[in-house]
């Protein structure tokens, strides 16, 4: 294990130290902890797996998501206006 020292903005430490009191963790373990969570996280993986666990609402349980956004960007006005197309 290595030591090191950091600097931390007041307000910062102050809600360090409730979080550590109140979880019964020493400062030190809280930020060891709250770093690995940190160092360990994988946004894409998370909002995968996120997007793997909600279901469509049951209005468009029917609906093909190609072929809806498809739908979407042919009516869209902005996208009409920037290849100058009028409706």
């Amino acid at each position: 294990m290595h030591r090191t020292q950091i600097y931390l903005q007041d307000e910062l430490y102050q809600q360090l130290k409730a979080r550590s009191q109140s979880s019964g963790l020493s400062v030190s373990e809280l930020i060891r902890r709250t770093l690995v969570k940190d160092l360990q996280a994988r946004p894409a993986e998370d909002a995968r797996a996120f997007f793997e666990q909600i279901t469509p609402l049951e209005s468009f349980s029917d609906v093909e998501p190609k072929h809806y956004v498809r739908a979407l960007r042919d009516n869209s006005r902005l996208l009409k206006a920037l290849h100058g197309r009028t409706t």
